[in-house]
Order: structure tokens, then sequence, then C-alpha cells
């Protein structure tokens, strides 16, 4: 089996079709790759959508287990998968036509732990009007020309990858193709329980990759929709990015060994605190509970600091003085 693909499901039964129809547009033989659902108890008619779809192909296996989260999901899809290569795909994006094969031949000729593509966004009116366009069968012929080109391809060491092509922006699992036995000997899994588990998650598969392979190619379609995860805030999810930078934290100290590899994972911290303040701090009811937002993270960090140029180390010191006033400027910054 050269290829898992892990779909974990909750609640997306307007989204589940189109993203596993994308699978089965990649030109690959079902033989040579498994398809795993993971329901993730969802309440709605998603995984009637998948059913429907599992009737025609004979590669999709369900997995049931009750509501425990996507990190949950993931890890259980990673311990039911036996390709060679793993592909996480969110249930409601979607694959490229024909882009598949090139990143497993860029895995398979490199001996590669893992390969990082590239990825679009697109809102729900944006992928409807390509759909369409999809169905033409010149644009379809075109886009199979396109995607099995030969992009171009960079091999280097995952510390290289980490410190060279990683942007802690953009840390999402599902823009790699990872080898299934490096996860496991190294024992890479999600963090349960928490959101943002992409955050801890990626910069780690890169520090340990022997080989990375960086391919010029646009595989993957992020879809921007107004109910996801990312769109709406509550102290939940703040909390849980401080488990994710407490998570960093601890990574800078246990795998970090060079200057260069502690300032790129100090970056790194850096830019997760400043995107979640920066969430924080567009909500008023959020800003009212910052308190708890700040025993939070002093718990989980107690020695955090900021380092690198003259922003982080002045955020550091404003923010360790009077965390609750720095919180509140932002505020009042954000809604002038």
């Amino acid at each position: 089996m050269k290829l898992s693909i892990i779909v974990p499901v909750y609640n997306v039964e307007q989204y589940i079709g189109p993203c596993l129809e994308s699978i089965f547009r990649q030109g690959l033989y079902e033989d040579d790759y498994e398809v795993i659902v993971v329901n993730d108890g969802t309440t709605d008619r998603s995984m009637e959508v998948v059913e429907s779809v599992k009737s025609t192909h004979h590669n999709i296996y369900i997995i049931e287990q009750q509501n425990q989260g996507l990190s949950a999901a993931r890890n259980t899809g990673m311990d039911q998968a036996t390709g060679d290569y793993i592909l996480f795909l969110d249930s409601d994006d979607l694959f490229i036509e024909n882009t598949l094969p090139t990143l497993l031949q860029a895995a398979t000729d490199n001996k590669a732990d893992m390969v990082m593509a590239d990825f679009v966004k697109m809102d729900n009116e944006a992928i409807a009007k390509r759909s369409l366009s999809v169905t033409d069968s010149s644009h379809s012929q075109q886009n199979q020309k396109s995607g099995t080109a030969s992009p171009e391809l960079k091999v280097m060491r995952g510390v290289d990858a980490f410190l060279g092509e990683f942007d802690p922006h953009e840390c999402y699992v599902w823009r790699s193709l990872y080898r299934r036995s490096f996860l496991r000997d190294n024992s890479l899994r999600f963090v349960q329980g928490i959101y943002f588990e992409d955050v801890p998650f990626t910069p780690a598969c890169h520090i340990r990759s022997a080989v990375t392979v960086r391919l010029r190619c646009t595989f993957y379609i992020y879809r921007q929709r107004p109910n996801s995860i990312v769109s709406s805030v509550n102290m939940k999810k703040f909390t849980d990015f401080n488990t994710a930078i407490a998570h960093l934290w601890q990574m800078k100290t246990d795998l970090c060994t060079t200057p260069e590899l502690r300032q790129r994972m100090d970056d790194t911290i850096f830019v997760t605190f400043s995107i979640c303040v920066w969430c924080l701090s567009t909500d008023k009811a959020m800003v009212d509970n910052r308190h708890t937002f700040i025993a939070d993270l002093r718990r989980k960090v107690p020695d955090l600091r900021f380092y690198g140029g003259l922003k982080p180390r002045l955020v550091s010191a404003i923010f360790r003085c009077m965390p609750s006033t720095y919180l509140w400027l932002r505020y009042r910054l954000n809604i002038k």
C-alpha cells in the first residue's frame, strides 16, 4: 500500500462529498491507496454522504469514535493506516486534480520523510466556480497536463527546511506528505483535546526529518468558510494556543541544538503568540476575560520571553510587566 489518506469527519455534510470526490480525481489505482474516514461523533448527515461515496469505491474504510476532536481523530487514523506514506485531508478541503502522483513520486525517488508542497486559499464561491470549470473535459485535460509536469524540487535536511522553508503563519499539517514509519519511529502524535494541534506537530516533524523534499507544486485547496474552527473565538481556543506555545517552548529545549534553530523556534513562538493576541484583542468579551488567558499562559510557560529583533524584545518586556494593560491597549488599537 503506497498511501493512506486520513479524513476526520464532524458535521460537514455540505463539504464531505466534494472532499472525497477530489481524492478519486488523482489518476491513482485504488489498490495503491486507502481512504480512512474517521467519524468523530458527527451528528448531521455527513456519514450518509460518506456511505454513498463508499458504495462506488472499495478503498474507503470508516472508523467510528465518540467526539474527541480533530487531534484524536487524526491520531486514530494514523493508528489504522497501512500505507507507506500518510496525507491528512480536512473534510471541508480539496485536493487539486492529478497532483498526488507528483508528491508520491518525489517521496519515493528521494526516500523522503516529508514532502512539503503548496496550497491555495479559496472561499465557497471560488470553489463552486472552479468545480464548474473542472467538469469541462478540455479544462480537465489541461489540469492533468499541468499536474503531471515536473515541478521545481529541492531536497534537504529537515532542520534546513525548518530554517529556510517553514512559515510559522502557515504550519498546516495537511500541506505535507509524511512517511508513516517516520511518524511512528519518532512517536509523532497530535496533542489531543486542543485546537491548533498543527502548531506543535509540524515544527517537530520538520526538525526530526532526515530528508525533506520541498516541492513547488500546488496540490491542496484550503476552503475559507465563515463557521470554521479559526473563524470564531472563545477562551478555550486561547488557552489551547497557550498549550501550543508551551509545547514549542519545550521543543526549543529538547530539539533545538544550535543557535540558528533556537532563534527560528523563538520566531515561531513569537508569531504564534502574536496571532493569538491579535485574535483575542478583536473581541470585547475575550479582552474583558484577559486575566484568565494571562494566568493560563503564565502557568504553562512561566519563563516565556521573546528574543530576536527589537519588536519581540519590546513586546516581551511590556507583556511581562503589564500583560493586562498590553492586551487592553491592543484591543483599543484594533477597534480604531
